[in-house]
């Protein structure tokens, strides 16, 4: 059940506008227009504000004009009633077209399919001036409760679904950075740069149970503005009394994606390593290229 709509010091007035069929089609639209009533809106409907002797045509003129919506049950008689412009029917869609012609906002018509087919031919239940504007579909008694709620959200203007906040316009990746050529972006080595990287992928193949590693197709969809961890290897530099004592160390670090260029992705380092102190080989905010194998974590 929807949630009820609550009642305001102005509820919005609607006038229902419908064909005669039979005496249940007649029972239908009654109900229908209750529990509409029973939602907070002002149903304004001839089987009730319309008494023996009073004139249905002048309930219908004033009504047409005075409300917020007209509310159209649309059937297949209502339909060529409308486009032979016969009884009620044939009289309310002329004063509704002049309104239409006259400028009036279409979407102060609101047409309800109860009976008939939405296209255009034998069995089409909306009139011609009605075509292309959006018809709530009634015709099934199951889903009422859905076509009605979506009928109460447009009275009351209130959509069940909202646009997203436009944001920002896209910082766009600027020419020089995009005519890198391929040759001049290597990896970084040991023995040339103080460090490097290993493949996270040769390493989940060694422990594939103990090992995280995100998908082949995830490490090649990187973009700019992601942040991958990968594996470095850094080189500390030796003591010169002691020749011996050189060593790498091992530590899984961040990288901020900048760019890719090729099969090479290229990215600023957003740790500070915890060898800082012992060498200067690598440090925060240093270029770092590297390749989808050697990505094993993404945020």
């Amino acid at each position: 059940m929807y949630q009820e709509l609550i009642l305001n010091n102005n509820p919005p007035r609607v006038f229902i506008s419908y064909s005669w069929d039979s005496e249940t089609h007649k029972d239908w639209v009654r109900t229908f227009s209750e529990r509409l009533r029973l939602n907070g809106v002002d149903i304004r409907l001839d089987q009730w504000h319309v008494m023996p002797g009073q004139s249905l045509t002048q309930f219908m003129e004033s009504e047409i004009v005075a409300c917020d919506h007209v509310i159209t049950i649309c059937t297949r008689n209502y339909f060529l009633k409308s486009l032979g412009r016969q009884g009620g029917v044939g009289y309310e869609q002329q004063i509704i077209s002049g309104h239409l012609a006259a400028g009036v906002h279409r979407g102060k018509f609101i047409p309800v399919v109860r009976e008939g087919e939405f296209e255009v031919g034998e069995k089409c239940a909306i009139p011609p001036h009605f075509l292309g504007i959006y018809a709530i579909d009634v015709r099934n008694d199951l889903d009422l409760e859905r076509s009605q709620e979506t009928l109460l959200r447009t009275v009351f203007k209130q959509p069940l679904l909202s646009a997203p906040e436009i944001g920002n316009m896209p910082t766009w990746v600027t020419d020089d950075r995009n005519e890198i050529e391929p040759e001049e972006v290597r990896l970084a080595t040991l023995d040339l740069d103080g460090w490097q990287l290993n493949s996270g992928l040769a390493q989940h193949h060694r422990t594939p149970d103990t090992f995280y590693m995100p998908s082949a197709k995830e490490r090649r969809s990187i973009v700019e503005g992601d942040v991958v961890k990968l594996i470095f290897e850094i080189s500390i530099p030796y003591d010169p009394e002691d020749p011996e004592a050189e060593q790498t160390f091992g530590e899984r670090m961040w990288v901020l994606v900048t760019n890719n260029t090729g099969p090479y992705y290229l990215g600023t380092l957003n740790n500070f390593p915890c060898t800082s102190d012992e060498q200067t080989n690598l440090s925060y905010g240093d270029k770092v290229v590297f390749l989808p194998e050697h990505v094993i974590d993404i945020q």
